[in-house]
């Protein structure tokens, strides 16, 4: 039974009067979660102003790699939210969330080597969009002691949203239920429309007129110029649809075969085919079938078999070189289109991410060309404006005498024996810059161990000898583990 706007309004009413425990609203700047926040405003700002007294936090993360049209959206949503709330007075307060430096997609991908996103190893959830969201909603209902999460939910969306509606029943609280996150047990659940179609939505949100400012109509044609009729939710657990299965969401999502909302979009709009260069990059650079640009190693060195053959880890300096590449070049080229379309600086990926890319490569990796302002400079034909770190003493031409010495001295080794001798060099230059001699063996250690085969043959051979000691003997330990924090999981 769809429940009307008055009887929604007046339980909004309700409950916000009976306690003080504040709420927060997920927007994503879709159709639902829209509806949610417009019901809630429109019921607050009916009360009289001194019993507006409980804070509203409007809450939505931006992973930074969302569709450009819906991410502008949203951060003029969140300025308007934020300006009418002031106006009109009411305790509403927007807040635009972003993923930490060391959780963020190009970070992670480029800087680490992370493979694409795929089913068994979906890595970006969680970094991405659930650690910025729970921090927040852990922190103020941990301040205040409790906090109510408000999610723009609908029954009958999907089989899987439908699932995760269920574990918001059996409420002590007529119409909250706890949250089944135990990093949120202090976190109560309100979903004002699950029981409204999208239709029900779309009238809703069309015949209202919005109370912080924008046109509801655009937003609309913004859903009418893509396809499936769905948003990218607030995402506050795992178990919550992946925006792979929603109609907006990142365009470096491999967990679907094309951005098809972003291809409509460029389809359909010619105001919007500035795009074209993102999802020709995304179509070229991002993919799952990629086992032959990956080390053959794990993250951390180890070996792992799986049918025969080893499990292929982070991808190679190369091919997170290329990426990077392209992704500048990408970002150049549609700079200056969005600036014809007169949207506001695109940024693919900012000059803090550029830095810590640069600084895993570095210290992490030991790859000390220094690549990233390198190909910076390149693209842009501007000094690279990062941070500025001590040099490594050693030209391009010294690291070129090397690789050619290493092919001199073994040709199907040689790619090994650089970066063994190149990591090593690292391990040299940073132990004189920081001091910290007493780590410096542990050091050397950790590369002679990770560089200990001479190609991938080499370390198969290995390996599958000593699974074979590792079963005859379980006690036997050896290379060949599996480290799920440091987990690349099997193709």
């Amino acid at each position: 039974m769809i429940t009307s706007v008055e009887v929604i309004s007046k339980e909004i009413q309700e409950l916000y009067l009976s306690d003080s425990i504040p709420w927060i609203i997920g927007y994503s700047g879709g159709k639902d979660s829209t509806a949610s926040l417009q019901l809630i405003w429109n019921a607050v700002a009916a009360l009289p102003k001194e019993k507006r007294s409980k804070d509203i936090h409007v809450i939505s993360t931006d992973t930074l790699v969302e569709n450009p049209v819906i991410a502008t959206w949203v951060i003029n949503s969140l300025e308007c939210i934020n300006r009418a709330a002031q106006v009109q007075g009411l305790p509403i307060e927007a807040h635009r969330l972003e993923p930490s430096i060391e959780n963020r997609f190009w970070v992670n991908l480029i800087g680490k080597g992370y493979p694409a996103p795929r089913n068994r190893f979906r890595w970006c959830t969680d970094r991405l969009k659930i650690s910025a969201s729970t921090q927040f909603i852990h922190d103020l209902s941990e301040n205040r002691g409790e906090a109510i999460l408000v999610l723009g939910q609908r029954r009958g969306e999907s089989q899987a949203r439908d699932k995760v509606m269920d574990h918001y029943e059996g409420s002590t609280r007529d119409r909250l239920s706890r949250n089944k996150d135990p990093k949120l047990s202090r976190v109560w659940v309100y979903l004002p429309i699950e029981t409204w179609s999208s239709d029900n939505v779309w009238e809703y949100i069309i015949t209202e007129p919005n109370p912080w400012g924008v046109d509801n109509q655009e937003l609309f044609s913004i859903y009418r110029g893509a396809t499936p009729d769905a948003e990218c939710p607030i995402v506050v657990d795992k178990s919550t649809p992946s925006c792979g299965d929603s109609r907006f969401g990142c365009y470096v999502c491999t967990m679907v075969s094309q951005d098809k909302s972003m291809q409509a979009m460029v389809q359909n709009d010619e105001q919007k085919r500035w795009m074209q260069p993102i999802l020709d990059f995304r179509n070229v650079n991002l993919s799952t079938d990629d086992r032959h640009l990956r080390d053959f190693r794990r993250m951390n060195g180890r070996l792992q078999v799986n049918n025969g053959r080893l499990v292929h880890g982070p991808y190679l300096q190369s091919h997170r070189e290329k990426i990077l590449r392209e992704l500048l070049a990408t970002q150049k080229v549609i700079q200056e289109a969005a600036k014809v379309a007169n949207y506001r600086s695109i940024e693919l990926i900012s000059i803090d991410e550029l830095d810590e890319i640069r600084r895993i490569w570095l210290e992490n990796k030991g790859e000390i060309e220094d690549i990233v302002p390198k190909v910076y400079e390149e693209i842009f034909s501007l000094t690279y404006p990062g941070k500025k770190i001590e040099p490594v003493p050693l030209e391009r031409e010294d690291l070129e005498l090397l690789k050619s010495i290493s092919q001199d001295v073994d040709p199907q080794a040689a790619e090994e024996l650089y970066r063994l001798t190149r990591s090593l060099l690292a391990v040299q230059f940073q132990t004189q810059q920081s001091n910290k001699r007493s780590i410096h063996l542990d050091k050397l250690e950790q590369v002679l161990q990770f560089h200990s085969f001479k190609n991938e043959e080499d370390a198969l051979h290995f390996a599958l000898e000593t699974e074979k000691l590792k079963l005859n003997n379980p006690r036997n330990e050896s290379l060949i583990e599996d480290d799920e924090h440091d987990s690349l999981l099997p193709d």
